[in-house]
């Protein structure tokens, strides 16, 4: 069989991240057939997206990303090469979800019926009759075998403190998916502890009792801190409430309300109830996937304008927020934000540095150099704004509220 994987490791990628927006050079992406990680795996078998970055602080975490029902890895390249730029190993799995769980338990009152399908696609187990997924080709056996494969071709990225012989080692991986995935995620937090739960526009709901599935209930083995979710109010296929809902008996209201990512920056009030009302890109009704599917998430020019949220919920601990300043990882200062008036940058930023001025739905709204370290916002209408820097050839976006 000719194997079917192409690799790109030496290409540099002109990266400009979010929150993090460092200009990344040393992006390795790896797509792997599943079987061509493991020659018992069958359909489906579209491309598994890996990327690292070598040439960043690597945090020695797995980020492992589940795409909704009928989706491929291909549709989230934009968070998975996120997560790998902040320094984390990131895997786009490709895995059943061609039958959506909740159709399949749409008419049913049985309240096991969501976990017992989603259970079987973790690990091949039969439980439910109208799931049809051995042990060959569940979510846990194609990520082991994925890792080995990984770790014996590219022995130089680590892959191997993932996994120690059969055993992946969950305490290491932030699980995360979009709809269906994100109920993946889910579920495999109650069973497994790991590191981080983020969770997209995801919920499994039984609609002839309206009440959560009962998973979601369960006293599992991730604590509640470790859960985030990231939805759009106007959602078509997840109710706005009952994701809410949803969301509480994960335990997520422990750690305050539901904020507005659109009129707030990183960390949110540190809260893991997270919404949007921003258009999404290319189809103005898609809002089930403008959260995260690339196609949908709006962008300011060429950067994806919830890149911040993506990694607030990947680790809220790299961004920090004292008083009105916001510090970033990339020791750039911005205070006061929101602004009034002046806006002064400290940091790394050269004196004349050049910078651009977006609106929140990527018009360009001003141009100018850096004088003396500040900029003149008293002209702007009150409103979300993306602000850019250029240092040299890289490139660098923070988000700034006007009041």
């Amino acid at each position: 069989m000719k194997k079917a994987v192409r690799t790109v490791d030496k290409i540099k990628y002109f990266m400009v991240i979010l929150t993090f927006p460092t200009l990344l050079f040393g992006q390795a992406e790896h797509l792997v057939q599943p079987n061509t990680a493991d020659p018992l795996s069958g359909a489906p078998n579209n491309f598994h997206f890996i990327y690292t970055n070598q040439n960043v602080t690597q945090k020695n975490k797995l980020f492992l990303f589940f795409p909704g029902t009928g989706a491929v890895p291909f549709n989230y390249r934009e968070i998975l090469k996120h997560a790998a730029n902040i320094g984390y190993h990131s895997i786009g799995l490709t895995y059943p979800n061609s039958n959506a769980i909740n159709q399949i338990c749409l008419t049913t009152t049985d309240t096991t019926c969501h976990s017992r399908a989603r259970l079987e696609v973790f690990d091949g187990t039969d439980r439910h009759s109208d799931v049809n997924v051995d042990v060959n080709n569940c979510i846990e056996r194609r990520t082991l075998k994925l890792l080995m494969y990984l770790n014996t071709n590219y022995p130089t990225e680590n892959w191997g403190q993932f996994f120690s012989g059969n055993q992946i080692f969950w305490g290491k991986v932030i699980v995360s998916g979009h709809s269906q995935g994100g109920g993946f995620a889910g579920i495999i937090s109650k069973i497994k502890q790991v590191e981080r739960v983020a969770m997209f526009a995801a919920m499994d709901w039984i609609s002839l009792l309206n009440r959560p599935a009962d998973w979601i209930t369960w006293n599992g083995q991730t604590p509640d801190h470790k859960y985030y979710g990231f939805t759009h109010q106007n959602d078509e296929a997840v109710d706005f409430n009952k994701i809410q809902t949803t969301w509480a008996n994960y335990g997520m209201n422990s750690f305050g309300n539901i904020v507005l990512v659109d009129a707030s920056s990183a960390p949110y009030n540190n809260s893991h109830q997270l919404y949007t009302l921003l258009t999404p890109a290319n189809d103005p009704d898609k809002f089930h996937n403008a959260v995260v599917v690339d196609a949908h998430t709006p962008f300011t020019g060429n950067l994806p304008v919830y890149a911040p949220v993506w990694a607030y919920m990947i680790e809220d601990n790299e961004t920090s927020n004292t008083g009105n300043e916001i510090i970033l990882g990339t020791n750039i200062l911005i205070y006061p934000n929101p602004s009034a008036s002046f806006l002064y940058i400290v940091g790394i930023v050269c004196p004349n540095s050049d910078f651009k001025i977006f609106s929140s739905q990527g018009q360009l709204i001003e141009t100018g150099k850096l004088n003396d370290s500040k900029i003149d916002l008293s002209h702007l209408e009150k409103g979300i704004y993306m602000i850019q820097f250029h240092q040299g050839n890289i490139l660098r976006t923070l988000k700034l509220l006007k009041e």
